[in-house]
């Protein structure tokens, strides 16, 4: 299993936002090269200010 944080920055509006979360993968190593076989993002902020997308995180 892989975890790790991240962080990004949308600009819109002229205004900058910042999202924040963690990502969990499961991977299978058992073949020639690794799968990925789960992953969940988590979003961390308290507050959102609009709609996000994948493009987002």
């Amino acid at each position: 299993e892989l975890r790790f944080n991240w962080h990004t920055l949308s600009h819109r509006y002229k205004k900058t936002d910042s999202y924040f979360g963690s990502a969990f993968y499961t991977l299978d190593v058992s073949g020639a090269t690794p799968l990925i076989t789960r992953k969940v993002v988590q979003l961390n902020n308290d507050y959102i200010h609009q709609v996000i997308d994948v493009y987002h995180v």
